[in-house]
């Protein structure tokens, strides 16, 4: 290989790490943003005292729920609703309809607990399980 040769491939190698880098920090600067977002609407859409975000976490993890590389876990206390049945397909269309690549996410727990009483709702991929 000659000298011309050589460069073009150095920097064709370097082009090619620059964009991985760049790819890389711009999912991870979408995932805050969706963070946010599904913490912003569960807190003005469902009338309850607390909307505590336990964990959203990006990469490869394994748990009672299975595999998934997009993970968030949301804690609502003392809401006010009929159903947690239909306060969780609300939560989902809500969800769905605001928030761009909302189906991407693998995993999310709501815990709702009032009073003595708690129960989980687990959306996969954008569908209540």
């Amino acid at each position: 290989m000659n000298k011309t040769t050589k460069t073009v491939v150095i920097i064709f190698l370097f082009l090619l790490l620059g964009g991985l880098f760049g790819y890389t920090v711009g999912s991870s600067i979408k995932s805050i943003d969706k963070s946010k977002n599904i913490t912003q609407v569960l807190k003005d859409n469902c009338d309850c005292k607390e909307v505590n975000q336990i964990i959203y976490a990006k990469g490869i993890q394994y748990g009672s729920n299975g595999l998934s590389t997009e993970k968030g876990e949301y804690q609502l206390v003392d809401c006010k609703f009929f159903s947690v049945k239909k306060e969780a397909q609300k939560i989902q269309d809500l969800l769905s309809s605001k928030i761009k690549g909302f189906n991407t996410v693998d995993l999310l727990e709501l815990e709702f607990v009032n009073g003595n009483r708690s129960e989980t709702i687990i959306i996969k991929n954008g569908e209540i399980q």
